[in-house]
């Protein structure tokens, strides 16, 4: 154990890592900044990061891929949120917030126990916890508005791996659960993890 060379006491060790990398502050600079073409590196460059965060993680019902891309989930929000005067690396705090993320992960994990899973991840049920409600007259887009939708829609997808693009088109068409696992042949577990997924990446981007 090291020790603190003035008062010869043991040191504290850093819970994460002190590391600069100012290649990494460049991509957050140009991602907050709009430039969503900077996510897919930034994403290359982290995946140190997240492979050491789910290792040795075990959430019941989450095999290492969902795992992987929860980390990924993580990533987008953080990307965002991350604050450079705050005295924290990005590093650090991409590492905080992977871990803060799964403890919260397996407690709603826990909580769904109780309940439906099917009520807790309805778009329904998340856009009245929203305080959102949808308009009977909603109007179907005109034309000015087709270069908006099609730039967000291509945005998104940035975010999405293979796997959530695949549950995310397939349940724009109505398909349910039980036939997209079918489909795409994996337990019906593996596609309400992407399709939760999939909306809380909207919501942290467009929302």
């Amino acid at each position: 154990m090291q020790t603190n060379p003035v008062t010869n006491t043991p040191s504290k060790k850093k819970p994460y890592r002190d590391i600069i990398d100012p290649i990494n502050d460049s991509l957050i600079y140009q991602i907050q900044s709009g430039d969503h073409s900077a996510f897919p590196v930034l994403l290359d460059r982290c995946q140190i990061l997240i492979n050491r965060a789910i290792v040795r993680r075990y959430i019941k019902g989450y095999d290492r891929d969902d795992l992987y891309q929860e980390a990924c989930l993580v990533l987008v929000e953080s990307s965002q949120k991350y604050e450079f005067n705050k005295g924290m690396t990005f590093n650090q705090y991409i590492c905080l917030c992977m871990d803060n993320h799964f403890n919260r992960l397996i407690r709603w994990n826990n909580a769904l126990k109780r309940q439906s899973i099917r009520d807790a991840l309805s778009l329904d049920g998340m856009i009245e916890e929203s305080g959102l409600q949808l308009s009977e007259s909603f109007s179907s887009p005109g034309p000015e508005d087709w270069p908006i939708i099609e730039e967000t829609v291509e945005n998104y997808l940035v975010y999405l791996s293979p796997f959530e693009r695949e549950v995310c088109v397939l349940c724009y068409k109505g398909h349910t659960y039980d036939s997209i696992a079918e489909e795409l042949k994996c337990s019906r577990k593996k596609v309400v993890n992407a399709k939760h997924r999939c909306t809380e990446k909207f919501r942290k981007l467009f929302l």
